[in-house]
């Protein structure tokens, strides 16, 4: 079955910026209603990708699949589709790839994953450690190579078709061993990274230094997190670990709700422009879910690019302006 839709490498190849939103599916047992109408609103922004994640932070959310093919069928939206390794074995990585590949997804994000909240990694089963062992069999599948059962099977089939991206890490404080892994990724069939939320452009672009020097020439998408209330500014350094600059958590932390949203997404629209103006490939929006935070900044970059191109067409041809 081929669902509509294009390859993320496919979309890059086009050499226009991109803009894109990650979907995170809800807590298993609640409704969809309002999440679908959300992400129909996003199809008329004309984003150019959503992914859509796979038990994030350990979570108990099922339905990645499920949306990611309906998101493509449905509104038109090119998907990705976060996997991860975390937690199964290669019979079961290779079982839901099949699956994967019978719905028609073209997109894949693969990951190592988190441990399920609470859990202790000694009693979790997993046959893989890093992503790359993970990319590494979606590649061989790619390439029509199964596994095996018995050593009297071929181990041969269908070659799926699946486009594969990976995480990339800008912020991390061990940024040399995380540029080895990326390499690694590559190495072993990555097509293009997404970063994590970064919050300041110099940290993705000294990364992109970094990453040409080590010989990595794949596209690597920015990430950028909207950071509007003091509670997302703490849940993001606790969690993720990330250091958030003192501009935004100063204007993020003022006791006015309503000037706080207005600050952080002013601070997420001018990085984003400044990451656009410099060269990014596109934007990857981490709202989680804040569908209306997505829709404001899409709709301010927008604004901008009609601006600039009138600028333009008025520079070349002033009469022809009306």
């Amino acid at each position: 079955f081929d669902l509509r839709g294009k390859k993320i490498t496919d979309i890059l190849a086009e050499n226009r910026f991109t803009l894109s939103v990650e979907i995170v599916p809800l807590r298993n047992g609640k409704s969809y209603g309002e999440i679908l109408g959300d992400i129909g609103k996003l199809s008329t922004l004309g984003i150019d990708f959503a992914s859509v994640t796979k038990g994030a932070g350990g979570g108990l959310r099922g339905g990645s699949l499920p949306l990611s093919y309906f998101i493509t069928q449905r509104f038109g939206i090119n998907s990705i589709a976060h996997f991860t390794c975390m937690e199964r074995t290669k019979e079961q990585i290779e079982t839901e790839l099949v699956d994967y590949h019978l719905f028609g997804i073209k997109n894949i994000l693969a990951l190592r994953g988190d441990l399920p909240v609470g859990n202790n990694s000694l009693n979790i089963k997993s046959d893989y450690e890093y992503a790359w062992q993970l990319v590494r069999q979606i590649n061989s599948m790619n390439n029509g190579i199964y596994l095996k059962r018995a050593e009297t099977e071929k181990g041969t089939g269908e070659r799926t078709d699946f486009c594969i991206g990976v995480a990339a890490y800008p912020s991390a404080p061990n940024i040399d061993e995380q540029i080895a892994y990326l390499a690694k990724k590559v190495d072993e069939g990555a097509e293009y990274a997404l970063t994590q939320m970064i919050f300041d452009s110099s940290a993705y672009f000294n990364y992109l230094d970094k990453c040409k020097e080590s010989g990595i020439n794949i596209p690597i998408i920015p990430g950028i997190r909207p950071i509007v209330n003091r509670a997302q500014c703490e849940f993001s350094e606790k969690f993720f670990g990330l250091k958030i600059p003192n501009e935004l958590k100063n204007a993020v932390t003022v006791n006015d709700q309503a000037i706080a949203r207005e600050n952080g997404l002013e601070y997420a629209i001018g990085l984003c422009d400044e990451l656009k103006r410099n060269g990014a490939p596109g934007l990857h929006l981490f709202v989680i879910n804040d569908i209306k935070a997505a829709c404001e900044i899409i709709t301010s970059l927008r604004k901008k690019e009609e601006n600039a191109q009138f600028c333009r067409d008025f520079y070349h041809n002033p009469y022809k302006i009306n």
